[in-house]
This record gives structure tokens, C-alpha cells and sequence, in this order.
């Protein structure tokens, strides 16, 4: 008799670098069984996955999808047309690119202003720079996890290094040009999490440009959200028009002390579990429940 374990009823979507449970990760695998569903860490790209066996597949630490993401998008649509995918395959696709927020600022979303940079331009990113008055800014791709190949720039030493991170990614890949907010070092950036549709707990990160996606890759803390950041995140969630089981909306202040949106995280975003707590655990393996 076989002595390997049964599938997990839930697969837990990973990269093939990170094959096992984070913490959090674990401690929703522990919520589940305690219901008597069993869930587990899948690799996303292994082929001998058979994903409609799963009752449901969570897309939890795939942090390898930004630089494969037109691979990771073509297999959350074979992988969701044979089991329920969370978040779904179009909000994958959608939220994968950052040109998301091009659509959220359409729709009425405060955004930070953006220089959007196309795939196999040649810019002078000095010039450009100059024409806007922006003296501190951030440069990265358009498709990024974890600030992979982004670069702030503070005057024109930096120029160098910009010109030859563009060099290298634009080639391949759509860049964006942002001012740095100054109050992200100041305060911290904010992210608001929602579990099944809820906001169940608020975090609040160091600025960081870590260069690599990852579990703990700033320090964060629990926070509270007002009343105005909690109407804020939610009112991007709305613009959003689609249904997200989970979501981290991530907004800081201009300069005037308006909210602006930095990311909206509905792909893998670290949901910082053990912040929450035993409620943001419990309201989430309820909604996973009810939409399994």
C-alpha cells in the first residue's frame, strides 16, 4: 500500500522555488482541516498536475509569474476551465500587467501619476524626467512581483543606471515612470486586505525596493484603517467591476495628504495571515467554503 498522502481538496498554487507551506499558507491548511478539507502546496507549471481533481485552486505564491506571466496566464485558463480558480483567469490576465491602473484611473480612481514607457521604445529617460519636475521618481516594468528591476532615481547620478535598466527590460517588456511619494518613507504604505470580500485587517510596510519577491520582503506591522481609506479601497474594489475572493489594495498620500492608489494586489499578493489573526483566518476559510 502507497504510503504518499491524498491530493488536497484545495491546491494552494505555488512556483516550483517555493514547493512548500509559507506560514501563512500553513495556517490556512490548518483552518481547512479543522473543517475537513485537506489543502496543499501545487506547483503551477508541474505537468503531471491533474487540476480537475481539485475542488478548488488558490493562487497563493506563484512568485515566479512575473517573469513568465504569458506562460502563467495561458495556464490559469487551462487550469480554470477545469476546476474553480481564485482569483479567475481574467482577473489574472487583468491584474498581471499593471496597465490596470490606466483603467482604475479612468473609472475615477486616484492614482500616482504614470510615464508609460512601451515595449521596444528608446527614451531618454533623463529628458523626460526634466520635462515633468520629477527630482525623485521610480522606474520599473509593467509586469513586476516584489519590486524586481525597479530603480528610484534621485538626480542625475542615477541616470546611468536607468538608462541601462531600460536597456536591458524594455526590450521585452512595458516600463512606467512614477514621482516617489515622499510619505511612504515618512508613514509607510498602507494595505488594506479583504478576505472574501470583507476588509478583515490593514498593514502597514516600510518602503522597500527589495529586488525580489518574497514572503516577509518588508517589515510590516498591523494598522488601523480610517474610515476614509477603508471607504478608498473600497471604492476600488467596486471600480474594479469583478468579484475578488481576496485582495490587498495598497494606498499612501501625495504630497497634499491625498490617497492615492499604489497597487491593487489580486494575484498573489502576501496577505500578511499571522497579522490578522484567528478572525481573518476563519472569514476567509468561511468564504473559500462557500464559493467551493
Amino acid at each position: 500500500m502507497s504510503s504518499r498522502a491524498p491530493p488536497p481538496d484545495i491546491a494552494l498554487v505555488t512556483a516550483p522555488t517555493l514547493p512548500d507551506c509559507t506560514p501563512d499558507e500553513t495556517l490556512l491548511a490548518q483552518a481547512l482541516a479543522r473543517r475537513g478539507v485537506r489543502a496543499g502546496p501545487v506547483v503551477w507549471d508541474d505537468p503531471a498536475v491533474d487540476w480537475s481533481r481539485f475542488r478548488l485552486a488558490l493562487v497563493r505564491t506563484a512568485w515566479d509569474s512575473d517573469m513568465r506571466r504569458d506562460a502563467f496566464v495561458a495556464w490559469a485558463e487551462r487550469a480554470g476551465a477545469l476546476c474553480p480558480l481564485w482569483n479567475p483567469p481574467d482577473v489574472i490576465r487583468w491584474n498581471t500587467h499593471k496597465g490596470y491602473l490606466r483603467e482604475l484611473e479612468a473609472r475615477g480612481i486616484p492614482t500616482i501619476p504614470t510615464l508609460w514607457l512601451d515595449r521596444g521604445a528608446a527614451p531618454d529617460v533623463g529628458a523626460l524626467l526634466a520635462e515633468r519636475g520629477w527630482t525623485d521618481a521610480v522606474l520599473k516594468p509593467a509586469v513586476s512581483a516584489g519590486a524586481r528591476d525597479t530603480l528610484r532615481l534621485r538626480g542625475p547620478g542615477d541616470l546611468t543606471a536607468a538608462h541601462a535598466l531600460v536597456a536591458r527590460v524594455l526590450p521585452h517588456k512595458d516600463m512606467m515612470v512614477q514621482p516617489y511619494l515622499p510619505s511612504v518613507e515618512q508613514q509607510g504604505e498602507f494595505g488594506l486586505v479583504f478576505l472574501g470580500g470583507r476588509h478583515t485587517h490593514t498593514v502597514r510596510r516600510q518602503a522597500a525596493l527589495s529586488g525580489q519577491p518574497g514572503y516577509d520582503s518588508t517589515a510590516a506591522t498591523l494598522a488601523s484603517a480610517s474610515e476614509e481609506e477603508r471607504a478608498f479601497a473600497q471604492k476600488v474594489l467596486d471600480a474594479t467591476g469583478r468579484r475578488l475572493l481576496y485582495a490587498r489594495v495598497d494606498v499612501a498620500r501625495d504630497a497634499h495628504g491625498a490617497l492615492r492608489l499604489m497597487e491593487l494586489e489580486a494575484t498573489e499578493p502576501n496577505l500578511f495571515l499571522r497579522l490578522g489573526g484567528p478572525q481573518a483566518v476563519e472569514h476567509w476559510v468561511d468564504a473559500l467554503l462557500h464559493t467551493a
